[in-house]
């Protein structure tokens, strides 16, 4: 079905208004990609279906149904098995097997964000241009980037109420968002575990086309949690790629935190009465995948002395889209400061985002000029008072 009524709600094409940067013009490409009308290696072909944000606005709004966000991952599988010239299959070949051991071993992401913290205090982003990836990637994440602390769950798997899912962004930047979340689990008497052997939830590798991949750290999640206690997924990114997990049974364990605390007797906790103005950051995979925008403005009006000053964006995306603020920076910057002016509007003292990529992206882009941007976990942290003497 090609009736344009998605336009409207893609972020890409409400910037260039080009139909090839339009859901419709790129499932028209890709059906010329897979009836061999359309070479892979075209740049223009390739320009326009990687600048697709994954942000699924189009799946949201489709009367038939179409499935954009799985039909988008396999095009660019096509694109991914048919590299573009010899920079890219000599890159690949040497970053491959890095990146696959990384999404893999905590230790060598804590490696990694050493050193990203290091070119941070050394300053040697203002050594590499800013029109080069890893100029803007050493600006663009040195907000965010934050030293992992000491996780220290309060029950072992077979004992735990809930299994807390960790990410792979894990050493460089919700660190503090997992102690929190474990600290506030434990605070409301439930009793967290991290299992072991969890790797990365494969979103990064699904949506960039490299399905293989994907499909091995799914299986790796799958036989690390094996059973039947709800798992706790901090990031809206990391639960909508988890429930995307075609196994029986697997979708109704998945669960935001929000979504976990929802279901309790929030009111029967002891909590903070100091009053806070909070903006709320919808992100893309809450609101088009997880659908659980209504959730999470419940759960924080319940809360006393927390006034929700504002849900934005209304309707559209932040230009995170994974790796897209590092590759696609002008669309990226765009798109991001827009959902900033309407998060500011209200003069919140903290913005709440449960998408990690998003909150990175913010910062960035709002460069210490504005108020905390903080996780659901943290803010519902320090919202939790302390128990009396």
């Amino acid at each position: 079905m090609l009736c344009g009524l998605c336009l409207p709600h893609c972020p890409t094409y409400g910037v260039q208004r080009v139909e090839g940067d339009s859901p419709r013009g790129r499932i028209t490409l890709m059906q010329g990609l897979a009836q061999g009308q359309l070479e892979p290696g075209n740049p223009r072909l390739r320009a326009h279906l990687e600048g697709c944000l994954g942000c699924r606005s189009c799946e949201a709004v489709c009367p038939a149904g179409v499935r954009f966000g799985e039909v988008m991952d396999h095009g660019r599988h096509v694109l991914q098995t048919h590299p573009a010239g010899r920079r890219e299959r000599v890159a690949e070949a040497l970053i491959g097997p890095l990146r696959r051991a990384t999404l893999r071993r905590r230790g060598l992401r804590r490696v990694a964000a050493l050193a990203g913290r290091l070119a941070r205090g050394w300053g040697l982003a203002r050594l590499l241009p800013p029109s080069t990836l890893p100029g803007r990637t050493l600006r663009h994440v040195a907000p965010s980037l934050q030293r992992p602390p000491a996780l220290n769950p309060s029950a072992a798997p077979d004992a735990a109420d809930v299994w807390l899912f960790t990410g792979c962004m894990d050493a460089f930047f919700t660190g503090p968002d997992l102690r929190a979340g474990l600290e506030l689990l434990d605070g409301l008497g439930i009793r967290a575990a991290i299992p072991a052997g969890q790797v990365c939830c494969g979103a990064i590798d699904q949506h960039l086309g490299r399905l293989g991949d994907a499909e091995d750290l799914q299986a790796s999640n799958l036989r690390a949690f094996a059973g039947t206690q709800p798992v706790v997924a901090l990031d809206s990114g990391c639960q909508a790629q988890l429930r995307e997990y075609p196994v029986e049974g697997w979708q109704g364990r998945v669960t935001s935190l929000t979504g976990f605390l929802a279901g309790l007797p929030l009111e029967d906790f002891r909590w903070r009465t100091d009053p806070v103005r909070v903006a709320v950051h919808l992100p893309c995979t809450l609101r088009n995948v997880t659908r659980e925008t209504d959730g999470i403005r419940v759960l924080m009006q319940r809360l006393p002395g927390v006034e929700v000053a504002a849900l934005a964006p209304p309707q559209n995306c932040c230009g995170a889209g994974g790796t897209a603020m590092l590759t696609q920076p002008a669309m990226a910057d765009t798109l991001g400061r827009e959902t900033l002016e309407a998060l500011h509007v209200p003069e919140p003292d903290v913005i709440v985002s449960p998408n990690v990529g998003c909150s990175v992206h913010l910062r960035a882009l709002q460069a210490g000029a504005g108020p905390r941007i903080l996780s659901p976990a943290r803010f519902l942290r320090e919202r939790l008072a302390p128990a009396p003497p």
